[in-house]
C-alpha cells in the first residue's frame, strides 16, 4: 500500500502578516504524524514474500551386484571351562606347604602342594632292603639247587630232597619280584605327596591350608582347577535357526563371534564345536 502526500508552499504576506491558510511545520499535530508513520510502516509490510528455497537431496548412484550376505543368528549364551578338574590328595598324610594362591594361573605340572614325604621315604627304605635280603637268599637257594644237582646224579640225595631245593629257588625268585612290585608302590606313594596341576588354569577357592591332614580320595577337594584358555561358550537357538545351521554341510565350519551383553565389539572369534542331540528342556513350551 502506497500513500502520497503532497505539501505546498504559501507566498507568505508583507511582514507581521500571517494568512489563515498559512500552517507552520511546528504546529502541525501530533496525531498526523503518527498516522502518516503508520500507514508507512503498513506500506512497508506489505510488500511481495521471498520464495521459499529448494533443499536439493544429494543422491548417490552404485552398481548392482549379486553376492552372497551372511545371515546372523543370535543367540545369549554362558561361557564354560573346557576342562573342570578337582584335585585330590592319593594318600593320607599332613599338608606341609601350599605353594598356591586362590585365583592364581598355573601352569601344567606346577607344584601345588606338599604332604609330609617322610612316612613314605621309610616305606621305600623298607621295601628296599626287603629286596636285598630276598635276593640274597634266593642267590643261596639257586646255588644250593646246583650242588643238589650233581648229589642227584650220584644218587647221594634223594630226588625227594632235589625237588624241594628247587622249589625253595622258585620262591625265592618269586619273593624278589614282590619285593620289587613293593618298591615301585612305595615309591608311586611317595611321588604322591607332591601334588602338580594336571592342566594349565586358574585355581577356585582353596579348601584346606598347610598344618592339615588330608585323607586319600576324601570327599572335599583341596582345589578346584578351570581351563579358561581356550574356553566353550554355550547357547541355544530357537527351531527355526536350528534348521538354518543344519543345511550346512560342516557344522564345524561355522564361525562363531562371541560380544558382551552390552552389544560392543567382538571380543572372541571361534568355530562351532557342536550341536547337542537334546533339547533343553527350559525352552520348551507348552501347547
Amino acid at each position: 500500500m502506497r500513500v502520497k502526500m503532497r505539501f505546498g508552499v504559501i507566498p507568505s504576506r508583507a511582514d507581521g502578516e500571517e494568512s489563515p491558510a498559512h500552517v507552520r511545520w511546528g504546529s502541525l499535530p501530533f496525531a498526523l504524524l503518527r498516522v502518516g508513520m503508520t500507514l508507512l510502516l503498513v506500506a512497508a509490510c506489505g510488500g511481495e514474500k521471498k520464495g521459499r528455497v529448494e533443499e536439493r537431496v544429494p543422491v548417490t548412484v552404485a552398481v548392482a551386484q549379486q553376492k552372497d550376505v551372511p545371515v546372523d543368528i543370535r543367540a545369549i549364551g554362558s561361557v564354560q571351562p573346557m576342562q573342570t578338574v578337582a584335585v585330590h590328595a592319593q594318600i593320607t598324610g599332613q599338608l606341609t606347604q601350599v605353594l598356591v594362591r586362590e585365583g592364581d594361573d598355573v601352569a601344567k605340572g606346577q607344584l601345588l602342594f606338599v604332604i609330609d614325604p617322610r612316612p613314605y621315604q621309610a616305606a621305600l627304605a623298607q621295601a628296599q632292603a626287603n629286596l636285598a635280603r630276598d635276593e640274597a637268599q634266593s642267590r643261596n637257594a639257586e646255588a644250593a639247587a646246583k650242588r643238589y644237582a650233581e648229589l642227584v646224579k650220584k644218587d647221594y640225595v634223594t630226588k625227594e630232597d632235589y625237588d624241594k631245593i628247587v622249589a625253595a629257588v622258585e620262591a625265592a625268585r618269586a619273593t624278589a619280584v614282590a619285593d620289587k612290585a613293593a618298591i615301585d608302590t612305595a615309591q608311586v606313594s611317595l611321588s604322591y605327596c607332591e601334588i602338580r596341576s594336571p592342566l594349565a588354569g586358574r585355581t577356585g577357592s582353596l579348601q584346606v591350608h598347610a598344618g592339615n591332614l588330608v585323607r586319600a580320595n576324601d570327599t572335599t577337594p583341596l582345589v578346584v582347577m578351570n581351563q579358561i584358555a581356550p574356553v566353550y561358550v554355550q547357547f541355544a537357538v530357537p527351531e527355526q535357526d536350528l534348521t538354518k545351521l543344519r543345511t550346512r554341510a560342516d557344522l564345524r565350519s561355522i564361525p562363531v563371534r562371541v560380544s558382551p551383553k552390552e552389544g560392543s565389539a567382538p571380543i572372541a572369534e571361534g568355530r562351532l564345536s557342536f550341536v547337542d542331540n537334546a533339547v533343553d528342556p527350559n525352552t520348551e513350551r507348552s501347547l
